[in-house]
């Protein structure tokens, strides 16, 4: 069954003050900065707001289906989630399914957890590192938020492609690879 995913980000942090933040308050760091890589796969019937995606994280490899319903809303994004044992062999095997590799996408990956609340740092190609805040519901990360002193009302919610669109007018959808260089 899908679940929602409560997670909000927010742009122009300051790395290096949120970590001692961080630190300060309690937070164990999880893992600390790590390369994740992504292969996203659609057919006819996962396209468009709805993708499977198998990742690299690390250690740990996740298939993923994630569909966006509203991308202004905290609540607007479901997922359902398995731990896969081999990226390459679970990607022939999607393929063999008929689901085309449409990208590749590298970003970096530094994750803290405090009381519940999952705080990580995302750096991805081009972009300046974010900070995503996930939790176990809308009022838990919006408390997670405030705590730091960020601005709820600043919140992104959505995929990645939509923060590409907006900060720096590029369409990461329409590329077949992100990686840093």
């Amino acid at each position: 069954m899908a679940q929602h995913e409560y997670e909000a980000k927010f742009l122009g942090v300051d790395v290096d003050a949120l970590r001692d933040q961080l630190k300060a308050a309690g937070a164990e760091q999880v893992f600390p900065k790590t390369m994740f890589t992504r292969l996203i796969f659609e057919n006819d019937t996962v396209q468009g707001e709805q993708w499977l995606r198998l990742r690299d994280e690390g250690g740990k490899t996740t298939l993923t289906l994630k569909q966006v319903t509203d991308a202004s809303h905290i609540n607007g994004t479901t997922e359902i989630e398995i731990e896969v044992s081999d990226l390459e062999k679970t990607a022939q095997l999607l393929k063999a399914l008929g689901l085309r590799q449409v990208r590749y996408q590298q970003n970096y990956r530094e994750e803290w957890q405090l009381d519940g609340v999952t705080y990580d740092l995302d750096t991805w190609p081009s972009l300046p590192t974010f900070l995503e805040i996930e939790g176990s519901s809308e009022q838990a990360v919006r408390a997670a938020a405030a705590e730091l002193g960020f601005d709820y009302g600043e919140a992104r919610f959505g995929s990645i492609d939509l923060i590409y669109k907006s900060e720096l007018n590029r369409d990461i959808l329409a590329e077949a690879t992100l990686l840093f260089v």
